[in-house]
């Protein structure tokens, strides 16, 4: 066919036509600010590639036929493969690279159901690739049984029991399971209802909606001394009021944040990973050691915008701080408020548990620097901090337990007698590792066990719901402190 025909010339207006228009499209594209490729508000430099190449498309209309047939040709193609990578990317790449949570209004946020998360441990602790699911219900595990299938035993807490770090079969939750099922010789069902970053006031919100479907024999509360203080002051979901009672407050989420966190679910996948490699690949991982000085102020400043300057707003809802002014200065303001509001969030635990006629019982989980010599790089001069005991944080959390009447497992001192060094992570990353989750599920479990507490749901009828063991009923039952070298 020769350039003079009329198919010829009929082609080569449709390729030109075909590139103005893609070309066009990609310019438009590029000024609409949508969030997939352009990520936050505003012109970027990826919304200006995208415009800079649909102009450079644009322009190859005014080429020869034969070159501006083969743009046409490598505009598609590479149109195409750009989204059978995406497609492929949010396979592959999106349980590592795609949040699994999302925007709450009333626990700030939450997981999002049916999704897998990857993560892979820093080398100083092993490197291994670890994956885990969120099932239909929002809880990290297989699909909860029918009711009354088992004797139903519901785990909250934070990261530690969230354990994202660990393979199923190595969490808290999954060996208390294991352990209780062989030891009375009934099936139990643990059910993992930790969230990564919560505090114990949201799990006392997300304990006041779940325990009346979830229908438990037994509901345990995790809390994590090194940082759960802190947790108060940045959630601002409650504050003390008159005659230090807990009262609701109206809080509010930062507008960056929420939007970060709407973006994170809707922004490429490929560009998701290639910033993160970016960052890594830049030196963005770790390294730094600890500042104990830092992370003082930190905890003082938290403290000092939410009560003293009352702003309500919300601004970090991933990152949790070590509570240094509980551990080195236990009797400055902010200590004594947040030691005093932890004491009440605590109180609505044991109170909603005990409107679902539910026994609870408080895990409660030391930091490794408070129970391990020399753990890292944590090093405290005792006397720039003459306070410093390394009972500190845990203390308060026992005291409250005890005045609330509400049975508890402490830590502490059983780590503590061990090299407590090989019970978490290291690296900056402070959980507790699987040896230190068997440990704490065994003596769970012993505590559990040598109270008969749930052989006395065992003995019932068996109908799930309301039963004799209460918060009020469990005063009677000793409280389970395992106490090994108390002067330390």
């Amino acid at each position: 066919m020769r350039d003079g025909d009329p198919a010829s010339k009929s082609g080569s207006r449709i390729i030109r036509i075909l590139l103005l228009l893609i070309g066009a499209a990609m310019i438009a594209y590029a000024l609409s600010d949508d969030v997939f490729y352009g990520g936050e508000p505003g012109f970027g430099a990826a919304q200006a590639l995208i415009a800079a190449i649909g102009a450079g498309v644009a322009l190859s209309a005014l080429l020869s036929a034969g070159i501006a047939g083969r743009i046409l040709l490598v505009a598609i193609a590479g149109l195409v493969a750009l989204a059978g990578a995406e497609v492929a990317g949010e396979i592959l790449l999106g349980p590592r690279y795609r949040p699994i949570y999302k925007y709450d209004d009333r626990l700030i946020f939450k997981f999002i159901p049916n999704r897998w998360s990857v993560m892979t441990r820093s080398p100083i602790n092993g490197g291994q690739t670890v994956m885990h699911h969120i099932n239909s219900q929002g809880f990290r595990g297989e699909e909860l049984l029918s009711p009354g299938a088992a004797l139903r035993v519901v785990v909250y807490g934070d990261s530690f029991i969230h354990a994202f770090y660990c393979p199923e079969k190595e969490t808290f939750v999954a060996r208390l399971g294991a352990m209780l099922s062989q030891r009375l010789g009934k099936q139990v069902e643990a059910v993992n209802a930790g969230v990564s970053s919560y505090g114990p006031d949201q799990e006392s919100l997300k304990m006041e909606s779940e325990l009346p479907r979830l229908r438990p024999a037994l509901v345990v509360a995790a809390i994590f001394a090194g940082n759960d203080y802190g947790d108060l002051m940045r959630n601002k979901i409650f504050r003390l009021g008159a005659e230090g009672k807990l009262v609701a407050n109206r809080w509010s989420l930062d507008p960056k944040v929420r939007m970060l966190l709407e973006l994170s679910q809707h922004e490429s996948i490929l560009k998701r990973a290639f910033r993160d490699v970016l960052v890594r690949y830049r030196g963005g991982q770790g390294g730094e050691g600890i500042d104990i000085d830092t992370l003082l102020r930190t905890s003082k400043r938290e403290y000092r915008s939410f009560i003293v300057e009352r702003d309500d707003t919300v601004t970090n809802i991933y990152v949790d701080y070590y509570s240094a002014n509980i551990s080195l200065e236990p009797r400055d303001a902010s200590s004594l408020y947040e030691i005093a509001l932890m004491h009440a969030v605590m109180r609505r635990i044991r109170d909603v548990a005990a409107r679902d006629g539910v026994p609870l019982v408080f895990l409660l989980i030391p930091h490794p620097a408070d129970v391990a010599d020399r753990y890292d790089d944590w090093r405290i001069d005792h006397k720039r901090f003459p306070d410093y005991v390394s009972r500190n944080q845990i203390a308060p959390l026992e005291d409250a337990a005890r005045d609330l009447g509400v049975p508890y497992v402490s830590l502490y001192d059983a780590f503590r007698s061990r090299d407590a060094n090989s019970l978490y992570f290291h690296g900056g990353d402070d959980h507790w590792n699987a040896a230190g989750q068997l440990l704490a599920a065994q003596m769970m479990t012993d505590y559990l066990v040598a109270h008969n507490i749930l052989g006395r749901r065992a003995a019932e009828t068996g109908a799930p719901g309301r039963y004799g063991l209460t918060s009020e009923s469990s005063r009677d039952l000793p409280m389970a402190t395992f106490t090994q070298d108390a002067s330390r």
